[in-house]
């Protein structure tokens, strides 16, 4: 299986050298984002289906069933003050915890990041701000779990 936090210990791998070289940079950002990813696949199919059911056919299904996009977008609509009517409604509160409001911003941050790692060829990554997108992914804020997989109608 899988584990997010080998995932991040190759991304500070890579760029733990005093000069890391561009593709290591790159590599690194990359890599830290697929840990988090990775973190709230494991942490929503371990919720649903039981840390212990790691192997079953319903674990693989749910963790499978994650889609970036939509993962994306429903972080976008958690970073705010007051949810929206529809994400009210389908969460039962106003609000989300400051916690959930700091991962919602740090998912499509890291997303971006990894894109213009992986397919900008003009992309600059200074050694500082790479180290701080890998600490970024280690934070492991993931309770709207349910959200992100159920594509609830408002």
């Amino acid at each position: 299986m899988l584990d997010p936090l080998d995932l991040l210990a190759v991304a500070r791998l890579l760029a733990a050298d005093v000069q890391p070289s561009e593709a290591q940079l790159r590599r690194a950002v990359s890599t830290a984002y697929y840990a988090l990813f990775h973190r709230v696949l494991q942490a929503a199919a371990g919720r649903f289906m039981g840390l212990d059911q790691e192997n079953s056919a319903g674990y693989a299904l749910i963790y499978r069933s994650f889609d970036h996009r939509h993962i994306k977008a429903v972080c976008e609509g958690l970073d705010v003050s007051t949810l929206k009517d529809s994400l009210k409604r389908q969460l039962g509160r106003n609000a989300v915890s400051q916690d959930m409001r700091n991962f919602a911003n740090s998912f499509p941050r890291l997303q971006e990041a990894r894109h213009l790692a992986d397919y900008d060829p003009q992309a600059v990554f200074p050694h500082a701000d790479v180290l701080f997108l890998i600490d970024t992914a280690a934070a492991e804020q993931a309770d709207i779990l349910a959200l992100m997989l159920a594509r609830a109608r408002g």
